[in-house]
């Protein structure tokens, strides 16, 4: 423990010192380049004024700082002019990173830096009238170069604070290990430490207590692995037997109509029970198949010109039963629209978004199905509600496989929780797009929008 103290310590001082020195040096670096590039920015616009009014004779009779690089290139990228090389010899400049940025954008700029990395030239160039180019060009050390040149200066005091941290280190750990050395594990609480290890000694003085217990108690216990194995078969047996309590209650009922138990007028009751559990399992397993079906696109029918409008009359009308029960309005408006499809399946495609319009609205709710055709020609159907709406964290799952948003209500009014998935599967078949958006407590809008017909 002393020596990981003593480590940490050393490490730390100098993984510090090394981060002040890089983030110093990136620092500094990152304001004298940014001063460099407004300087060039600035002199490359007098030069450029100078060029534009006096013409080469001005770039002839300029004296710039030895650092400052002068080039003036043409608009097909032949050097004009350098002030430190001879332009003759130099190979076109159309393909520079800063002349092309400047030719499309009026100025532009780059850095390249040198094969050793210990130089960098920044370039930037400005497009003058006449679509020549004015490129200014400085040359300095890198970062690399100038945190070199820190770290040089630098590790003399890096040298001294390692020294007064290995002697710092060592006397410190040293002198927090020993109150922790002399702990007697047996009778921690006799040890005399430091308040903050109180609590860690308390803790082991309360742990030897728990230990001592638990070894009398398997002393004295020999068969506690055979209760731990009852205890798990005991566990097991109450799982089973609450995963079989709804089918056993079902098959109750069954067996006492079947002797013959159950009063005449108690047999529509129980006979209604068992009815409307089977029936759940029924549309279950049927809503299943539907999935398997579309997922695998093995519907056993052909597609057809069929009207939207038609289709979601039809649908509305076989739900105009439960609407009314809910006491919801459903009304179908647009104009005829027609697809290429299965009119099966398109027709439990409307029909479940209208099942669940009706089921999760509110008393004296609306539900609107309207046809219509997109600026692009495609077909289309909305179905909006006034109800209970969907939570916005909610939106993006809801036409996953038995995903229910409230499940206390779902619950109440019955369901399967594969419709939403059905419309989903059904839409990718016939290659149509789903849009929804939904508010709680304001209503939900699903609009499914079909390609265009042949």
């Amino acid at each position: 423990m002393k020596s990981r103290i003593f480590r940490g310590m050393v490490i730390s001082s100098v993984l510090v010192w090394v981060l002040c020195t890089a983030v110093i040096a990136g620092y500094f670096y990152s304001v004298y380049s940014g001063q460099s590039f407004e300087n060039m920015e600035k002199d490359a616009g007098i030069i450029g004024q100078g060029v534009e009014n006096f013409g080469e004779d001005y770039l002839r009779d300029l004296k710039t700082d030895e650092d400052l690089r002068v080039t003036w290139v043409s608009a097909d990228g032949e050097v004009l002019y350098d002030s430190g090389a001879d332009e003759t010899k130099m190979e076109n400049h159309l393909d520079r990173p800063e002349i092309a940025e400047a030719m499309e954008k009026g100025s532009g700029s780059s850095e390249r830096m040198s094969d050793t990395l210990s130089e960098v030239t920044r370039y930037y160039a400005e497009r003058l009238d006449d679509g020549t180019v004015i490129r200014t060009a400085v040359t300095e050390k890198s970062v690399v170069a100038l945190t070199a040149e820190i770290v040089k200066t630098g590790i003399y005091v890096l040298i001294v604070a390692v020294l007064i941290s290995v002697f710092l280190a060592k006397s410190i750990s040293k002198s927090i290990v020993k109150p922790l050395s002399e702990i007697d594990l047996e009778n921690p609480d006799v040890a005399s430490v430091y308040p903050e290890v109180k609590p860690l000694v308390g803790r082991i003085s309360a742990q030897n207590e728990i230990l001592h217990r638990q070894i009398d108690e398997l002393k004295t216990d020999v068969d506690r692995k055979t209760r731990e194995a009852d205890f798990r078969k005991e566990f097991t047996a109450n799982v089973s037997h609450e995963l079989k309590t709804p089918l056993t209650s079902i098959s109750g009922f069954a067996e006492i109509m079947k002797n013959g138990m159950v009063k005449e007028d108690d047999v529509p009751r129980f006979a209604g029970r068992i009815y409307d559990e089977a029936q759940r399992l029924v549309t279950l397993v049927g809503d299943i198949i539907k999935l398997s079906q579309l997922d695998e696109k093995e519907v056993p029918a052909i597609k057809e010109r069929l009207d939207l409008l038609e289709i979601c009359k039809e649908q509305a009308d076989v739900l105009s039963d439960a609407a009314e029960k809910n006491h919801v309005t459903v009304k179908v408006g647009g104009k005829p629209v027609y697809i290429s499809g299965v009119r099966q399946i398109v027709g439990e495609m409307v029909y479940n978004l209208c099942d669940n319009a009706v089921k999760y609205n509110v008393t004296g709710g609306s539900v609107n199905v309207e046809t219509f055709q997109t600026d692009d020609n495609r077909p289309g159907f909305k179905v909006s509600d006034t109800g209970i709406g969907i939570p916005e964290e909610d939106v993006d799952r809801v036409f996953e496989r038995f995903f229910r948003v409230n499940k206390s209500h779902s619950k109440e009014i019955g369901g399967t929780g594969l419709g939403l998935s059905i419309v989903k599967h059904a839409a990718a078949f016939h290659d149509a797009e789903i849009e929804l958006s939904s508010r709680q407590g304001q209503g939900t809008t699903v609009t499914v929008i079909f390609p265009r017909p042949r």
